[in-house]
């Protein structure tokens, strides 16, 4: 009988790992997404910025000989790239949380298949922690 309660022990420990294992793997795969939208958005910002004050810059060094007119159309063609680098800012983010969503719904995927082996490891793991957490 003691073996049996053991191997079944064994088991849910071993279905625990493994599924912790593949919860492991889809959060490392969303946060690897993450990154890389964060290092996308981060280079286009960043480049878009330098764009901007490269522009702002000569703005400033050309504003004693504009006219009213010059300097109406230099601010205009200004908000549009202020607008630009908003919408590149907003794209990569959209991006960033579409990737964000995907895993979460793989993980809702997962447990939408397999509810009661969802529910056996959640129950294993939280024994498991439960153990862990009694024994300090």
């Amino acid at each position: 009988m003691q073996n049996t309660i053991l191997n079944k022990a064994e088991g849910a420990l071993a279905a625990a790992e493994d599924m912790a294992h593949r919860t492991g793997a889809a959060v490392e795969n969303v946060l690897d997404a993450t990154k890389s939208a964060g290092k996308k958005v981060e280079a286009a910002v960043s480049s878009e910025m330098s764009n901007l004050r490269g522009d702002l810059d000569d703005l400033i060094s050309r504003m004693p000989s504009l006219s009213d007119i010059d300097l109406e159309e230099a601010k205009e063609r200004l908000m549009e790239k202020v607008a630009y680098a908003k919408e590149v800012a907003q794209s990569a983010a959209d991006d960033a949380r579409k990737h964000f969503n995907e895993g979460v719904d793989c993980s809702r995927g997962y447990v939408k298949e397999h509810p009661l082996q969802a529910v056996g490891y959640a129950t294993a793991i939280g024994f498991l922690l439960g153990l862990l957490v009694s024994r300090r």
